[in-house]
């Protein structure tokens, strides 16, 4: 298991952060059955959403000031701003396979 001090340097800090019990709960368990801490599943949990945002093209810095300048609740993050000549890829789908309807041999 890694020290604090593997993942302290001097651009790095602690922060405090309030989390839900039973947010924590989850992060507990997760972290207990992939051997890690807490705070590796946290930093490595954080790392993933962060450029999962990114490949789907939101705003993070645009979601920030817009919570910033508002009163209201950040409940969902802005479209993203998809320039008409974008190379950018499209975002996979996500939804759950649906595997109820299994087709017989020689079906389309």
């Amino acid at each position: 298991m890694a020290s604090r001090q593997d993942h302290m340097s001097s651009k790095s800090r602690p922060i405090p952060l309030a989390l839900p019990t039973a947010l924590l709960s989850k992060l507990d368990k997760t972290a207990a059955l992939m051997n890690r801490t807490r705070a590796q599943l946290i930093r490595d949990t954080i790392e993933i959403g962060l450029e999962d945002l990114r490949r789907c093209g939101y705003s993070i810095a645009a979601a920030v000031v817009d919570k910033a300048h508002s009163t209201a609740p950040l409940d969902s993050l802005p479209l993203p701003k998809v320039a008409e000549d974008s190379t950018s890829e499209p975002v996979p789908d996500r939804s759950p396979a649906d595997y109820s309807k299994k087709k017989k041999p020689g079906q389309p």
